[in-house]
């Protein structure tokens, strides 16, 4: 982390050819080259004002007037063809800056979401805080490449000219310049590079206190309910006394190559004067020329001190990359743990449900949680999945939906996007009251079907609490668990899937809401499998799948017959 190495440089290069490789890249490419071109004139331009500068100063210090006024003409012309240039290389820097994120943005969420890679993050916990790296490390690095970039190809085009002109002006000087460069960036990476470490953790310090408050935010009812205000407060104190801490050391660092790059920059102002000063005095030097060296010799130590000068925003870059990368790495390896030849659960699409030889592990393989399970959940239906908190009813739902592929055996099932799961706390999306109601395959319903579909689960009256179907709300918030469960079973009456998983899907529900949710799916011949360990659930299944420590058992359910919708 503390290394401008090949290894840290392969990053960047492998960030960067995301989008410069790219199919789209065709906007993009044209910016740069405008970009290119307009920088290339005003490096034409400033060194041909230095040329003038030089010129108009000796009329002044001659006393030719004419000539004097016929420069400061120039002059005019100059600015004029100089302000396009000047206005147009920031805004088509910054239309190249917001093509690029917004096609790096996307690629990252595609990323995050491919192969359940945003899951693995969660389970995982290599990649911390994911959102932040997406929502600020990715325009921070593109901005800082960007900048780097054409500061760079400035530098360089602003080294070959000003060299050449002081060279013609003084050869020695010239020299000096390069010498006293190379050893300003040499001890500026010595001083700076503990920067980069500090400025990494520095931003993970942050997104965890920012992750805190959110946290404290989404679950205040249950805190403050639990009385938990003070260990929450304690919680909240010591994440952010990290990022006091490290922030101390960051500036203290920031300091120390402040006293270096201060003193590096003001005393070069200088050196031209008193370098030149003895051969203007000779006679054998105008004074034109000794100001034209001058600036050239800022100019040329500006293009060749740019590590100097930026070393802070530099180890800021670092850390954007280090973090991108690890993003991706975590994202391959999602995909690589699909392919990557170890025994995995395999899933089988069909019209049927079940589970053959089914041996279902926690993630990383720590701890077998399932042993070898065959059940025909579509012979035995309606199945019951039941057993004691942590023999694994939930994981077994994990396993059947996909996002738990540690383990052994087939799980047999219709396509995702036949089947809906319904887990316990119901997944609120962002958007409005009809939103909610038609996702995620429901597009089209009518607005009479939607609000059928409230009366019918005992939610009709929603609209007029909330303005209607088109109201927008934070609905984790504001519907309380019962709501958001009767709500999920209205979406999947809606979306009509072949197949209903329900993990603990009525458990906020009371027992005569949680029968009319089950009649309702039975009256529109859902087929469906449920977990949970409520003793109200059995008389809706005709067969029972009891889970123990490692071990299971199928037996009939004997309150089944007593239901009246069971035949």
């Amino acid at each position: 982390m503390n290394k401008f190495d090949r290894v840290f440089w392969n990053k960047v290069w492998s960030l960067t050819r995301l989008y410069w490789s790219s199919a789209e890249r065709g906007i993009g490419v044209k910016l740069l080259a405008w970009l290119s071109l307009l920088s290339v004139g005003s490096i034409a331009l400033g060194a041909y004002a230095s040329y003038l500068n030089r010129d108009s100063t000796n009329a002044l210090v001659g006393k030719h007037l004419a000539q004097f006024y016929h420069y400061m003409l120039i002059w005019v012309a100059v600015t004029a063809i100089a302000l396009p240039v000047t206005v147009f290389l920031p805004y088509l820097g910054r239309r190249l800056y917001i093509e690029w994120r917004e096609w790096l943005t996307y690629y990252f969420t595609d990323a995050g979401f491919a192969h359940h890679a945003f899951y693995r993050m969660g389970t995982v916990g290599k990649v911390d805080n994911p959102d932040q790296r997406i929502s600020d490390d990715i325009g921070s690095f593109v901005g800082s490449t960007l900048t780097f970039t054409v500061t760079v190809g400035f530098a360089l085009g602003g080294v070959a000219t000003y060299f050449a002109i002081l060279w013609s002006i003084s050869p020695s000087l010239a020299l000096i310049l390069i010498g006293y460069a190379v050893l300003g960036t040499y001890f500026s990476v010595v001083i700076g590079r503990r920067l980069v470490g500090l400025n990494y953790y520095q931003e993970r310090y942050q997104a965890d206190f920012r992750f805190g408050l959110v946290h404290v935010r989404d679950n205040a009812e249950p805190i403050f309910i639990y009385g938990g205000e003070r260990h929450e407060n304690d919680q909240l104190r010591g994440r952010f006394s990290k990022v006091v801490e490290n922030f101390n050391k960051l500036i203290l660092w920031q300091r120390n190559l402040g006293f270096f790059t201060e003193s590096y920059g003001s005393v070069v102002a200088l050196v031209p004067y008193w370098f030149l000063a003895g051969t203007y005095v000779a006679g054998r030097l105008q004074f034109g020329q000794v100001v034209q060296a001058a600036t050239a010799f800022m100019a040329l130590h500006a293009a060749l001190s740019i590590i100097v000068t930026g070393f802070p925003s530099i180890a800021e870059y670092a850390n954007q990359v280090t973090r991108l990368s690890e993003f991706l790495d975590e994202a391959e390896a999602a995909r690589l743990s699909e392919i990557d030849g170890r025994e995995m659960i395999e899933i089988v699409e069909s019209p049927r449900v079940g589970l053959e030889h089914l041996t279902v592990l926690t993630p990383g393989g720590g701890k077998r949680l399932i042993s070898d399970l065959t059940a025909d959940a579509s012979a035995l239906g309606p199945l019951l999945i039941k057993g004691p908190s942590g023999t694994g009813k939930t994981s077994l739902m994990r396993a059947m939906a996909g996002l738990w592929r540690e383990g052994s055996g087939t799980v047999t099932r219709p396509a995702l996007a036949d089947v809906m799961f319904l887990p316990q706390r119901p997944y609120m999306i962002l958007g409005s009251l009809r939103d909610q109601l038609t996702y995620p395959r429901a597009a089209g319903v009518s607005d009479e079907q939607l609000l059928d579909v409230l009366r019918v689960v005992n939610l009709s009256d929603l609209c007029d609490r909330f303005g209607g179907l088109g109201a927008e709300m934070h609905w984790a918030d504001v519907l309380s668990p019962g709501e958001q469960q009767r709500l999920a079973f209205a979406r999947l009456l809606l979306n009509r899937p072949s197949y209903a998983f329900l993990d603990e899907a009525t458990s906020s529900l009371d027992v005569a809401n949680e029968q009319l949710m089950y009649e309702l799916m039975n009256k529109q011949r859902i087929p469906f499998l449920s977990s949970g360990h409520r003793p109200t659930l059995l008389k809706f299944h005709r067969n029972v799948l009891e889970l123990s420590a490692n071990n299971w058992r199928v037996e009939p359910s004997a309150e089944f017959e007593t239901y009246p919708s069971a035949s």
